[in-house]
């Protein structure tokens, strides 16, 4: 078994396998080289690494530069492990651990001292992530709520308009100011959102104290449900009501699979929706030093939102 970098890879076109049986995915190495020049997470991360028998392509990790601010005040980079994958037919071969540590190596050379992956405790990854020095930090809570039975026309799409980047910035800098965590970012994080994953002017509101930002979940003409993405505010009240500007959009359903904050979680149980504490998402953290402490490092102030999960 041979492990290469993606950059040492002559061709990616035999992730499209590997990746759509794991994850549903249908990988396109001409798009996903697009996507990773948008995505400041992956512009100089080196991807990846691929684990091949001979020339088949049959495990992946892959790996980000996630900038963090910690307790001090001060901007410190960090490993993020995403697309975790063994081909059908190589499990329980070692090829995972391989490839991690691998990736553990190339954050150590970076001077990393945290590496933090997103998974569930449904799948069977999870037990070998805590073999490999990670443990749970938080568990994303989920909320769901049906708005009508019956589906109403389809209506007339708005007219696309740009998002207005600098004012999310803006606005998302003054709330989190103090806080630790994923908190650091400019405006290519915003950019990304609206180039790789069509966010438009139409899937934001922004208030005087907080914005939310949602997708439309569609099939075929019908909108079938609207999935928030991040919800940044400073209070319950202006919380609650961005969730009612965003319900009156909903025609069948509306919902938030990683509710990071409890206060949210409140507000969506107030407005009857059904929520789920143990959800399928969990971010877990490892220490890459002897001296790194989380606790230490970032406190119970350590923030992110759902656009921060990977």
């Amino acid at each position: 078994m041979r492990i290469l970098s993606f950059a040492e890879m002559e061709t990616a076109d035999g992730l499209l396998p590997l990746l759509d049986h794991a994850f549903r995915w249908t990988f396109n190495p001409r798009t996903f080289g697009k996507f990773v020049d948008l995505d400041p997470r992956l512009r100089n991360s080196g991807v990846g690494f691929c684990a091949l028998e001979g020339s088949r392509v049959v495990g992946n990790v892959g790996v980000m530069d996630l900038a963090t601010k910690t307790l001090d005040g001060k901007v410190e980079n960090v490993g993020g492990i995403y697309g975790v994958a063994t081909l059908p037919g190589y499990t329980r071969k070692g090829i995972c651990t391989a490839l991690m540590n691998r990736a553990h190596e190339q954050f150590t050379e970076k001077g990393y001292r945290f590496s933090f992956l997103g998974t569930s405790h449904t799948i069977v990854a999870h037990s070998l992530y805590v073999k490999l020095g990670y443990s749970d930090l938080f568990q994303a809570p989920s909320a769901y709520k049906v708005t009508k039975t019956k589906r109403p026309k389809p209506p007339p799409r708005e007219k696309a308009t740009k998002l207005d980047v600098d004012k999310l910035l803006k606005t998302y800098n003054r709330l989190v100011e103090g806080k630790t965590g994923f908190v650091v970012r400019g405006r290519d994080h915003f950019v990304m959102l609206e180039k790789a994953e069509g966010i438009r002017g139409r899937n934001c509101i922004v208030g005087g104290e907080g914005y939310v930002l949602f997708s439309e979940v569609r099939q075929g003409a019908w909108t079938n449900g609207i999935w928030i993405r991040e919800l940044v505010t400073s209070n319950a009240k202006e919380m609650d009501r961005l969730v009612g500007l965003v319900e009156a959009k909903a025609k069948d359903m509306i919902y938030d699979r990683t509710v990071m904050d409890s206060t949210l979680l409140q507000v969506y149980r107030s407005r009857g929706y059904m929520t789920e504490e143990r959800s399928h998402s969990v971010l877990m953290c490892k220490p890459l030093t002897a001296e790194a402490s989380f606790s230490k490092t970032y406190s119970a102030r350590f923030y992110m939102t759902g656009l921060d999960f990977f």
